[in-house]
């Protein structure tokens, strides 16, 4: 029998290959890394990367695509095997899946009904660069049934079967939002999360480092967006950000909400009479202005944090918003105390027309303050409601939008209930 020794080297050059194309994805973290896999797999034929896809799980097939520029992205999701289709394109639907942040060491799958002394001659005869933590108990098809840390094996006998020892942990799948996953995780009474496929089998784990790494993202994401800084969230540090990518973020809200303001100015305008009749109406109209921007921004970042952490859905805007309408009506009556004090002393000697007392321009401008404290806090704890109901992130409505609507409220609110009183 004769061998064909260009095949042997053709084969054995081809699993080498592989193998270093599986470094390059165990790897992905390092930008060097990223930009060899990318020229590596530029340099081979489809029929080659078709089969190598073939024997990838779900989980690295998903990283080597996301690492690839859009040009490759296409040509690679078209060369995926069939039974990973479904779910690239769940997943591909997702603006943040959680498989995106899984790691891409694969994990050991075991039958329910083998003992652990099998199970332990498998990891020790294992070459794969594999999970050292838990492995996963599937039934016949493959799909998954429990999760078994491995360091379980050796607190039972030999010959106990895998399904008596094992532990059920409630999984998600590989499309689901990282935020809703990290939620299900803190949850849970484990450490970890098991991630499963179109078929229910067993795709990776979300563990703890990972699900803190999305909630500095997240925090990051939402600070940044109450903030009125929009753009991409990345890890870049503060220092190493440009210039211009910071003035990238942050004009956008800047220059906007400054158009936005013109409002507050047209207030003013429309009771130029009442000012020009009472000027001292002017002298406390950064007080209003400043405390409904506060009290807005108070309780919308009060809202944002507990839809942010499960404890608020939409379907309790009606208690959300009464309990906010308590809250006001006691901050805003502390508020009108406080203003009427410092109107009453402050401005004591100052030049009123004859019929206005300190004490009826006390009283004017603290119910002035008190409706204003009131709707800023009400129109801030419903924007963020507003914008889930419209499939936005809460955190969307930023802290600079709500001081400029409640502003221009606010405006309107002093002059008509100080020009009512004083000016009737």
């Amino acid at each position: 029998m004769s061998i064909n020794t260009a095949n042997i080297s053709n084969s054995l050059h081809e699993s080498s290959m592989f193998n270093l194309f599986k470094q390059y994805i165990f790897q992905l973290d390092n930008e060097d890394n990223k930009n060899q896999l990318i020229d590596f797999i530029q340099e081979q034929s489809s029929a080659v990367i078709q089969r190598w896809l073939e024997i990838l799980s779900l989980l690295q097939c998903f990283h080597i695509y996301d690492q690839l520029p859009v040009a490759e992205k296409e040509t690679i999701f078209r060369l995926m095997p069939a039974e990973l289709i479904s779910d690239m394109e769940k997943i591909k639907s997702q603006g943040h899946p959680v498989i995106a942040v899984a790691s891409t060491r694969p994990h050991l799958c075991f039958s329910g009904d083998i003992q652990v002394s099998e199970a332990i001659d498998a990891i020790q005869q294992a070459s794969e660069n594999f999970d050292e933590q838990v492995l996963f108990v599937v039934d016949e098809q493959g799909c998954y049934r429990f999760t078994l840390e491995l360091n379980q094996l050796v607190k039972h006998k030999l010959s106990a079967q895998l399904a008596d020892i094992a532990h059920w942990v409630a999984p998600c799948h590989v499309s689901t939002d990282r935020e809703e996953a990290v939620a299900q995780l803190q949850h849970s009474e484990d450490d970890y999360l098991p991630l499963v496929d179109f078929w229910g089998k067993p795709a990776g784990l979300l563990r703890a480092k990972e699900a803190m790494s999305v909630l500095q993202q997240e925090q990051t994401q939402d600070v940044e967006m109450l903030m009125g800084i929009q753009g991409a969230h990345d890890n870049t540090p503060y220092m190493q950000t440009t210039v211009l990518e910071h003035v990238h973020k942050r004009i956008f809200w800047i220059v906007g909400l400054a158009a936005v303001g013109i409002l507050s100015g047209m207030v003013i305008q429309s009771y130029d009479d009442a000012i020009m009749a009472l000027t001292i109406l002017a002298l406390y109209m950064p007080m209003v202005a400043d405390t409904g921007g506060n009290a807005g921004s108070q309780a919308s970042t009060v809202i944002v944090r507990s839809m942010a952490l499960g404890e608020l859905k939409l379907k309790h805007w009606c208690d959300v918003l009464w309990k906010e309408l308590r809250i006001s009506l006691f901050i805003g009556l502390g508020l009108a105390l406080v203003s009427f004090a410092k109107v009453f002393f402050l401005s004591q000697g100052a030049s009123l027309p004859g019929h206005i007392t300190v004490t009826l321009l006390g009283c004017a401008i603290a119910l002035a303050l008190f409706f204003q404290v009131i709707t800023a806090t009400v129109i801030g704890a419903a924007l963020p409601l507003v914008a889930t109901l419209c499939r936005q992130d809460p955190a969307v409505v930023a802290s600079p939008t709500i001081t400029t609507i409640v502003d221009v409220t606010g405006l309107l609110i002093y002059f008509y209930i100080t020009s009512l009183i004083l000016l009737s």
